[in-house]
């Protein structure tokens, strides 16, 4: 029996999983992260060491027949950071196997549609649009950074939400009930208190990122700002989506499209509205992922491999992954 290592690499965890040729998971766990961008070289190799080692030790015949090591990092789409991992993910990997080292997107991409082309929009903390076309080709949109770009992310509506509840204290703006809102979430009483917890967190994007939650309560009780800054948000990740897909496919040409990450999982908020926003674009096949990301690597992995990916095996994976 050949088995398959899938990574999904990411700033705050790296998933990893090692399944068989049917799709049976025998390993599981989570670890610490693993974008380069984030931890130094030195932490890297640490993780990764550590990642192989318990592989290895959990199942350790399994491991000497491994056909293939598919990792999704983040960073990686940087050949500087793809060189790197490379260096320190080869001589761990098992001998006869084969490596291949992508974009954590395309893990993404791949855990809704299960190896076909087709767009995924990616929004939490960040955001981006990332698509593979039938020929292979790869383009992707936005992806910027918070300070740069990242629009209909987490953070982004989060700012928006602060800077409108500000412009309405200071007499600039329209009335919002996300001034009070949030006085409440950081336990302050004025908007000086406000900006110096916020400016002083630990981590500011984070914090500022947390706010679309009360961006999105606000929106739900029908707050006119809130629904404005929802509206804009929701414009930005259709223009991803649209724009990516004229890069890469043809006019009216069908599409999987995938929304991922946690700005998606409140379904009566950005959900919803997208779905509504993209609903005029007939050939897209709007999808939510139903295997976590590590499993679009697994997929990955299959897909070098040559091994057809069947609804059986997905069932399957879908079944022994907890």
């Amino acid at each position: 029996m050949e088995y398959i290592i899938g990574i999904d690499g990411g700033g705050t965890k790296t998933h990893v999983v090692m399944v068989d040729i049917e799709g049976n998971t025998v390993v599981n766990f989570v670890t610490g992260p693993s974008n380069a961008n984030v931890v130094s070289k030195r932490e890297l190799q640490q993780t990764f060491t550590s990642i192989f080692h318990r592989i290895k030790e959990q199942s350790p015949v399994a491991f000497d027949n491994v056909a293939c090591v598919y990792a999704g990092v983040a960073g990686s789409g940087s050949k500087k950071t793809k060189q790197q991992l490379a260096n320190i993910l080869s001589p761990l990997v098992p001998s006869n196997s084969k490596l291949y080292l992508e974009i954590d997107a395309l893990n993404a991409l791949y855990s809704g549609t299960f190896g076909d082309p087709g767009v995924v929009h990616i929004s939490g903390t960040g955001s981006v649009a990332y698509g593979v076309n039938k020929d292979q080709q790869k383009d992707r949109v936005g992806g910027w950074g918070h300070l740069l770009g990242d629009e209909g992310s987490g953070y982004s509506i989060g700012r928006q939400g602060i800077s409108a509840a500000l412009k309405f204290q200071d007499g600039r703006g329209e009335k919002t009930m996300l001034l009070d809102m949030l006085y409440e979430h950081f336990r302050v009483t004025n908007a000086r208190s406000l900006i110096d917890y916020i400016y002083f967190a630990n981590d500011v994007k984070k914090t500022i990122a947390s706010v679309a939650e009360i961006v999105f309560r606000a929106y739900k009780l029908n707050d006119r700002i809130a629904s404005q800054v929802m509206d804009n948000a929701t414009d930005e990740i259709v223009d991803h989506i649209v724009t990516l897909y004229r890069k890469l496919f043809t006019e009216k040409e069908a599409v999987k499209v995938v929304l991922c990450g946690g700005i998606f999982k409140n379904e009566d908020a950005v959900l919803p509205m997208v779905k509504r926003k993209l609903e005029k674009y007939k050939h897209f096949q709007i999808l939510l992922p139903s295997l976590p990301p590590v499993y679009g690597s697994v997929i990955g992995g299959m897909k070098q491999l040559g091994v057809p990916i069947t609804s059986d095996m997905i069932k399957i994976m879908k079944e022994t992954n907890n």
